[in-house]
């Protein structure tokens, strides 16, 4: 009997690096900060492309908030290829809005403006998404605050970052953000 316990216990004890082997650590993901921090005032100027933007945002046909001016949000995405939309709040799918395809490295940090551009004849308004730097990014945010969590839909509140402040460069790579 004392035998049996002993050989059940040399197993358990072999057996268990093996067991902690198979835990795997969550694959790592890139940042995405979505923000609109345009000029309401502006935004009614013909051509202007840097107006205020309002409304939805996409990850392909995923939608991941309502972005409101003066406000920004950061995702843990799966790397690879994304296009974000951002489009009026009364449509609910990303066709006919602005789009930008990025293809994210894992570990790395990218800003993504959202902005409301007017025609030269003020009768359209367009979406537009623009990847900027890390810089750029700080420079457009200096009043932004962070989005209300109550504005994220189900497939953003799963890959949101709680942030109380607009997130810092930390790297060195200036054109997607921070490795």
């Amino acid at each position: 009997m004392v035998r049996n316990a002993l050989l059940g216990i040399g197993i358990f004890l072999l057996a268990k690096p093996s067991i902690s082997q198979t835990v795997t650590s969550p694959e790592p993901k890139a940042q995405v900060t979505i923000y609109s921090s345009g000029s309401f005032l502006k935004a009614a100027v013909p051509g202007y492309k840097y107006g205020d933007f309002a409304g939805r945002i996409f990850d392909e046909y995923d939608q991941l908030a309502h972005l409101r001016p003066g406000y920004f949000i950061t995702f843990n995405l799966d790397p690879g290829p994304h296009t974000f939309s951002a489009n009026t709040w009364l449509s609910s799918r990303p066709e006919g809005g602005g789009h930008l395809t990025i293809d994210l490295v894992a570990n790395h940090h990218y800003y993504v403006g959202t902005y409301t551009e007017t025609t030269p004849l003020l009768v359209i308004s367009a979406f537009r998404l623009e990847q900027r730097t890390c810089q750029q990014a700080i420079d457009d945010n200096l009043h932004t605050k962070p989005l209300d969590p109550k504005q994220l839909k189900k497939y953003g509140q799963a890959t949101a970052v709680a942030e109380t402040l607009f997130p810092r460069c930390l790297g060195t790579n200036p054109t997607a953000g921070t490795p």
